[in-house]
């Protein structure tokens, strides 16, 4: 435990408050010789031990304030709140507030709450040990809680003052754009600039996928209004399908083809395309070169 505790002096004059109770650092430690004997060595004085004392967790921005400040300074004042009802407003309830001197810290918040406030709790003594050996024990903790922030409207405009502070600069701005940018910048990852610009990634395989998932719906709906007839041999079909289409999946073209049969679909496949096994066209069939040039001289 840190040598520096607070004592509670009444202080019921304050104007336009409820009567508080000031706080004020002032060192509750005897003085005594540094020089170490045997008869300092290893004593405890024990005369404060009832003492009650309140043991709190406060933040350490707070705890830095309150050791700097000089011995003697009020650090703030120490509000007990009444609880109980009032006419045509809410309920108030009971309660212990803190409120910082505005001289100690201009820069924390000001209000604070004691919260989780409990007496179960072992046995605990706050005492000092001086440099001549000897212990003096200050009283007994009777009260343990947590000092906690009060979020007012004050404590909101400290935060947004800090995040402004600390995002807002001169290497650090926000450049608005306008909508056509985006769709400017969705056209040309559609075109392939994604991809030259080196955006492989996750994101730009799902964006092809889709694409071509809208492509190959498209194309069989128009598909379907071409009638094949049946004596028109299942490769004829093919070539003429895939003059439509660059690539194809095996199922589209067999739902395209007017009723083939996916065996058929399959072996005129292995003979005349290739079959993507990885890539932007993974699972898809294309042409053979030789084919697709054939099948360009003929169109």
């Amino acid at each position: 435990l840190r040598p520096t505790y607070s004592t509670i002096q009444q202080n019921s004059n304050t104007p336009g408050r409820t009567p508080a109770s000031a706080i004020t650092k002032q060192r509750n430690i005897r003085m005594s010789d540094d020089k170490v004997t045997a008869d300092s060595y290893g004593k405890v004085e024990v005369a404060d031990h009832n003492t009650e004392c309140w043991m709190l967790r406060i933040p350490p921005v707070l705890s830095s304030a309150w050791d700097d400040a000089p011995e003697g300074t009020v650090l703030g004042e120490l509000v007990f709140r009444k609880g109980g009802k009032v006419p045509g407003k809410p309920a108030v309830k009971p309660g212990l507030d803190v409120v910082l001197d505005p001289n100690i810290a201009t820069k924390l918040p000001q209000q604070y709450s004691l919260q989780a406030m409990t007496k179960k709790l072992p046995v605990l003594h706050p005492f000092t040990r001086h440099p001549n050996g000897s212990v003096s024990m200050h009283g007994k903790v009777t009260r343990t809680g947590n000092l906690q922030v009060k979020q007012d409207a004050n404590y909101r405009q400290l935060c947004k003052d800090r995040i402004l502070k600390g995002t807002v600069h001169k290497s650090r701005f926000v450049k608005p754009i306008e909508a056509n940018q985006v769709v400017h910048q969705s056209k040309k990852r559609a075109a392939g600039g994604g991809a030259a610009a080196g955006g492989n990634g996750f994101g730009d395989a799902v964006h092809q996928f889709g694409k071509r998932m809208i492509e190959a719906q498209n194309t069989t709906q128009q598909t379907k209004k071409a009638r094949f007839t049946a004596d028109q041999p299942t490769k004829s079909i093919i070539f003429e399908l895939f003059e439509q289409q660059q690539f194809w999946a095996a199922k589209d073209l067999k739902a395209a083809s007017g009723g083939r049969s996916d065996n058929e679909i399959r072996e005129v496949l292995r003979e005349i395309a290739d079959y993507h096994r990885s890539g932007d066209h993974k699972t898809l069939w294309e042409l053979k070169k030789e084919f697709q040039n054939k099948s360009k001289s003929d169109a």
